[in-house]
């Protein structure tokens, strides 16, 4: 390791060398690697060493025995086009807001961690049902204690976040506290995966494809390669990526979801300067939506917003007996024809001829289109076999 790191650095990395259990080993590189100061100089080690905290991390679970008949639910089986989970500090709102959203009776004190369970509502826009998961409060050392892994669980299985802060109380303080909570569980928000592919063979060493798009040296990435415990792989390149993000990569666990910031209490004293305060701190990483759930403010373009972040796009079929559908097919933005046929019947697929589009996808009410037409939200679609 470099010599010329801070005291409480080079501290930090006596306890870790001294660690011996898993443990003890994670929390002590988790403290080395928060006490190196991040710059270019420290790119390469820092990239180390959170590969091999990753490996340890997939270590202490691959040896930890699942318990079974706890009645603690670890996961939330999705129902509905998505399930969408509302995290944020105790009495930040969350409760009422999903009795907001959902109609769902659940129970709402002005008192600390009042849940204790996850609570579950369905939001009905505009057809489509969004499932909505509150979990208990996050606190600052949550990931440590007893309920932090069911906790996290089910917010790494759902399709997006919504996290929840008290224009009341100091934005700063709840947005750090989760942020540094999400981090410690691999849980990225707003960001896209780095564009590495990393596919794993059984010989011939390491191979790169597009290794122009990385700007440093070959032995490094072999080395964080190694770290990993990867000594044959063909490894492909497709945009820019640098050595921390290909460390991201490597670790198994991170997982990627979308996020939208839901400010509350937006109609009491203070709210304003702290609205503002949190716009000012975030610059843009997430999109925030101030509401009041007492005077009904925001709601509606909440449920918008959230429609849009999951990606997703309702499609009506038609046909001639029935006219259009009543309800939609829900299908991931992008989808196209072949997805629709895919959707109603093989038969569909098999015999198709040409399909007609009536909707934001078509250039004219009713043009013919094929398998490989991309569709538009609110589409009709005709498929003729």
């Amino acid at each position: 390791m470099p010599t010329n790191l801070p005291p409480e650095a080079q501290v930090a990395e006596e306890k870790y060398n001294e660690a011996t259990t898993l443990p003890e080993k994670i929390k002590a590189l988790q403290d080395f690697i928060s006490k190196i100061p991040k710059h270019k100089g420290t790119e390469k080690l820092l990239s180390v060493l959170k590969t091999r905290l990753a490996k340890l991390k997939n270590e202490l679970e691959n040896s930890k025995k699942v318990k079974r008949g706890s009645g603690r639910k670890t996961n939330i089986p999705k129902e509905g086009a998505a399930q969408v989970v509302l995290i944020g500090l105790t009495n930040t709102g969350k409760s009422s807001l999903l009795h907001a959203l959902t109609g769902v009776d659940v129970k709402i004190a002005d008192y600390p961690f009042t849940t204790k369970e996850p609570e579950l509502g369905m939001l009905n826009y505009e057809g489509v049902l969004i499932q909505l998961v509150e979990v208990p409060a996050i606190f600052n050392g949550l990931s440590n204690s007893t309920i932090g892994p069911t906790i996290f669980s089910i917010i790494r299985n759902a399709d997006a976040i919504l996290i929840l802060i008290d224009l009341t109380e100091n934005p700063y303080e709840q947005w750090n506290t989760i942020i540094n909570e999400l981090d410690k569980n691999s849980i990225k928000i707003n960001k896209t995966p780095p564009a590495v592919k990393i596919k794993k063979t059984g010989s011939g060493g390491i191979n790169f494809i597009g290794l122009q798009y990385f700007k440093g040296c070959k032995e490094d990435l072999i080395e964080l390669l190694k770290e990993s415990g990867i000594y044959n792989a063909t490894v492909h390149f497709n945009d820019y990526v640098t050595l921390t993000d290909f460390a991201e990569v490597l670790d198994e666990r991170i997982v990627y979801r979308p996020a939208i910031i839901v400010a509350t209490k937006g109609d009491l004293d203070g709210s304003a300067y702290n609205y503002e305060a949190l716009k000012n701190h975030l610059r843009g990483l997430a999109e925030i939506i101030p509401v009041s759930v007492n005077k009904n403010i925001g709601l509606e373009l909440l449920k918008n917003k959230v429609f849009t972040m999951l990606n997703i796009i309702r499609v009506y079929t038609k046909d001639a007996e029935n006219g259009v559908s009543p309800k939609p097919l829900v299908l991931k933005k992008g989808a196209t024809v072949r997805d629709v046929a895919k959707r109603l019947s093989v038969k569909f697929l098999k015999e198709f001829k040409y399909a007609k589009i009536f909707g934001p996808s078509a250039k004219f009410p009713g043009e013919k289109v094929g398998l490989d037409h991309e569709l538009a939200d609110k589409d009709v679609v005709q498929i003729f076999t």
